[in-house]
């Protein structure tokens, strides 16, 4: 063998090395990207699980404000209502007092 030969045994090794050192590191990088990205997606489900979860309780006390608002009106109208039941209810009293005294036989 010649000179050039060997050089270019020698050179097409290197090659070969150099393959299989560049086939190692692109299976390293795969890996490193794989656990990059697990966590960034669990994280990333993580926060937009928070965020549904944070929606739905923004939405269940908007809901729970709209009713409270309606009992709180309704509470009113029962209120009013009471009070002018009271009201009657007074009236008829001291008008059937008025009867009473004015029916009953002087002693």
């Amino acid at each position: 063998m010649t000179e050039k030969d060997i050089t270019i045994e020698e050179l097409e090794e290197t090659v070969k090395q150099t393959d299989v050192q560049i086939d190692l590191m692109d299976w390293k990088m795969e890996n490193v990207e794989k656990e990059l990205v697990q966590p960034i997606n669990a994280q990333e489900t993580c926060i937009m699980n928070l965020l549904k979860s944070v929606s739905e309780v923004r939405s269940d006390y908007q809901q729970l404000r709209r009713e409270l608002v309606e009992v709180q009106a309704l509470q009113q109208e029962l209120s009013s209502k009471l009070r002018a039941q009271v009201r009657l209810v007074h009236g008829k009293f001291a008008r059937l007092r008025q009867r009473l005294v004015a029916a009953s036989p002087p002693r």
